[in-house]
């Protein structure tokens, strides 16, 4: 089984970069995500040079067949559950948060005007402007900051009146 990895090195480096019809990946050359296809050459490989005398089990490479469906599938409805989640924002004003030259946080509220995807990433464009989805920080406005209260100065207390009742006499002694 570990003979199989030498060999991986020696599938046609194009290979990988070609899309099949079906795929709707969009991967970039000399990126180090694998996809089906991908997936499938290496099983092919691991078929291809095998030992026959220790042959590699089928449930086994029925198994991971299955589990990179399921990977797939969820990734799927991760990006279509991402895309309907902005194109809901369509309309509405948002609050965008992007770090300026300086380093500070900057606010730009603007309405959403359409969604997309750019580089397989989510975008939103506010006001014209396209900006990551991740770049979100409110929908609608974020509310002002409390400007921090300056301390009063402390008024010197009146001293009370003192009365009949409070004047304290000295105490007679006997």
């Amino acid at each position: 089984m570990s003979s199989y990895m030498a060999d991986i090195s020696q599938l046609n480096p194009t290979a990988s970069t070609k899309q099949s019809p079906n795929s709707s990946s969009t991967k970039k050359p000399g990126s180090s995500e694998l996809d089906m296809d991908d997936f499938l050459q290496l099983i092919v490989a691991q078929f291809q040079n095998q030992d026959p005398e220790n042959a590699a089990s089928t449930t086994d490479m029925m198994n991971m067949m299955v589990q990179m469906t399921v990977i797939q599938a969820i990734t799927h409805v991760t990006d279509v559950s991402t895309m309907l989640y902005s194109s809901s924002l369509v309309g509405k004003e948002v609050t965008i948060g992007q770090f300026d030259k300086t380093g500070k946080l900057q606010e730009i509220v603007g309405t959403v005007t359409a969604t997309g995807t750019y580089s397989g990433e989510p975008v939103v464009f506010v006001d014209g402007v396209s900006y990551k989805l991740s770049s979100i920080m409110a929908v609608g406005r974020l509310p002002e900051e409390p400007k921090p209260e300056e301390p009063k100065p402390e008024e010197p207390k009146a001293e009370e009146p003192k009365t009949e009742e409070t004047q304290t006499t000295p105490l007679a002694t006997t």
